[in-house]
């Protein structure tokens, strides 16, 4: 039986650090929107895996913002063609199925313990998936979009180390990963 008052404040504490994560202005994206992005990026379809994971992108994309970005920014941007397919990253659980006004609609995955927390924010529609639901890398999520307060079509993506997604885990840069799978694929 879920604690209505912990959930309430759970639910609380994740709208406020979504507005802080998600808030996307312009500089880097308009930058990354119309340059061909901060970074190089892929063409391919996203199927390669570097054996923990697989680019959350499945088509040709380029980098833009990432962690910090001199406005808190919690994650990486992920600039390409609003609709392309949206893939999780790694297997896990559907923790979260939502809007936010700045996050537009976004999805949570929970590692379960084995793998980080991933997150994907501004898919075109909610999420194709539904809660409790069990996912494995590669399987589809949604579609690039621009939803919430996007300034370009792209993903929004971050990881949360244990023990998980604004529950006292802590931002980890996903860019390393990002690379990783981007070369696999």
């Amino acid at each position: 039986m879920i604690d209505k008052r912990s959930y309430r404040g759970r639910r609380a504490r994740l709208a406020g650090a979504i507005v802080a994560a998600a808030v996307c202005g312009l500089g880097g994206q308009a930058l990354a929107a119309t340059s061909g992005g901060i970074g190089t990026g892929g063409s391919g379809d996203g199927t390669g895996t570097s054996g923990d994971g697989v680019f959350p992108v499945r088509g040709h994309h380029t980098y833009g913002d990432g962690l910090g970005a001199g406005r808190d920014h919690q994650g990486q941007d992920i600039m390409a063609k609003c609709g392309l397919p949206v893939v999780a990253a790694q297997a896990g659980r559907v923790e979260l199925v939502d809007y936010h006004p700045a996050a537009g609609n976004y999805v949570v995955i929970d590692g379960v313990g084995k793998a980080a927390d991933t997150v994907y924010m501004h898919l075109t529609n909610r999420a194709s998936v539904r809660k409790r639901e069990t996912v494995e890398a590669g399987d589809q999520l949604g579609t690039v979009g621009r939803t919430g307060n996007a300034s370009a079509c792209h993903l929004h993506f971050e990881m949360w180390s244990s023990p998980g997604y604004y529950t006292g885990g802590s931002v980890i840069d996903p860019l390393p990963y990002l690379k990783r799978w981007d070369k696999a694929s």
